[in-house]
């Protein structure tokens, strides 16, 4: 297991030790993981003694205090290792996130002392069966119970982590008014309160539950901010998810890290026409293509974290783009790799066959990459009428 990181360890030594983490542990273990659809205790628990699921809470809350911008290089490098690792502590981040901005000084003090030192992780959900960034379709209603908590009824799908964590940031109408819920586990699994574990083809490992609220009574429960978070639950989720899309940028960054690895392999070790794949032009072209737009993708996912640590205006927007184009760029740059390495790149087993399984997971989390863009083209398209 790795061992603790200590507290004033920089962004740098921190990348350094996730890349020994992953050189050591991760890579030679993560087509087992993989095929078992597991992340092991051992795994998790090297994340916590390196700081990772809490990373963001503030040093007076007992957390390490470390920015979006930090944990870029250590989020990347996991991901060079395995995606579903990073999206393992990507929910704490949100709720984090929320809790930091929101949260009452109870709540904070409940919660982010147990983030922060990786005695408990938290969940994020908004999406439904039938509503997903469309957040006029959310169905989940949570009625104030009679001497403190809400009854829930309605149906939440993706959940991550939603198996074991603590605490779930979970979007649900009061009275009609969408707000954002800090629901705690205690009675999930049981009646009123249904769970199941969905299958997926990739990003395995990651927890992906399904909820379903019978009139369930959560005593515990309360919304983001106390009465007054009320209504207000898009604006503070929504405005959360520019750490989640950051995450997923640097998700897909690692991915591209990989697959330029991979391909680097084939041009040195592969020979193709009496002469090693990388002496033909075209190998060398796609190469040079591939790193380029893997230092554009990296200068823009840099670029969002600044701001969203900045809470500048334009970190939405910052951050919905660097998803969007280290996620497209992580498609395609496992595909071309893949070309280089021909039919060697479809075995079962295969890292850049898993690669191709993972990559388009990163167009999907934290917004499906089309409906974030209509979000942005909408808006721009908007202004200018307005101009």
């Amino acid at each position: 297991m790795t061992a603790a990181v200590p507290p004033a360890l920089d962004a740098a030594g921190l990348r350094a030790a996730v890349q020994a983490f992953v050189d050591d542990v991760v890579l030679p273990q993560v087509a087992t993981w993989d095929r078992d659809d597991v992340l092991p205790d051992e795994a998790w628990d090297a994340l916590v003694a390196l700081g990772l699921p809490g990373a963001l809470v503030p040093t007076a809350h007992g957390g390490p205090g470390r920015t979006v911008s930090d944990l870029v290089p250590a989020w990347r490098a996991l991901s060079r290792g395995w995606i579903s690792l990073t999206g393992a502590v990507n929910p704490t981040g949100l709720a984090v996130a929320l809790l930091v901005a929101h949260g009452t000084p109870e709540q904070q003090a409940r919660w982010l002392p147990r983030l922060g030192s990786g005695a408990a992780q938290a969940s994020f959900s908004i999406t439904e069966p039938g509503a997903g960034s469309d957040l006029t379709r959310i169905a989940t209603t949570a009625a104030p119970l009679p001497g403190g908590g809400l009854r829930l009824d309605g149906r939440k799908r993706w959940v991550a982590g939603g198996v074991s964590a603590e605490l779930i940031c979970l979007m649900a109408r009061v009275d009609g008014e969408l707000s954002c819920v800090l629901l705690p586990a205690e009675g999930r699994g049981g009646d009123g309160w249904g769970v199941g574990e969905l299958d997926k083809v990739g990003y395995r490992g990651v927890e992906s539950a399904a909820y379903a609220f019978d009139g369930f009574a959560a005593t515990g429960a309360e919304i983001l901010g106390g009465a007054d978070g009320r209504g207000r639950g898009p604006r503070q989720m929504l405005g959360a998810l520019g750490v989640g899309r950051v995450n997923v940028a640097c998700r897909a960054l690692g991915i591209v890290d990989r697959a330029l690895e991979a391909a680097l392999d084939e041009a040195t070790e592969r020979e193709v026409g009496g002469a090693a794949l990388g002496e033909h032009t075209h190998a060398q072209l796609r190469i040079g293509e591939l790193r380029a737009r893997l230092l554009a993708a990296e200068a823009l996912t840099l670029r969002a974290a600044a701001a969203v640590d900045a809470h500048d205006d334009a970190a939405r927007d910052l951050s919905t783009a660097a998803k969007v184009v280290a996620s497209d760029t992580a498609v395609w740059a496992v595909d071309l790799a893949s070309r280089l390495a021909a039919s060697r790149s479809y075995r079962a087993g295969d890292e850049l066959a898993r690669l191709r399984r993972d990559a388009p997971q990163t167009q999907i989390g934290e917004g499906a990459n089309d409906a974030l863009l209509l979000a942005i083209g909408s808006a721009q398209i908007a202004a200018h009428d307005e101009a």
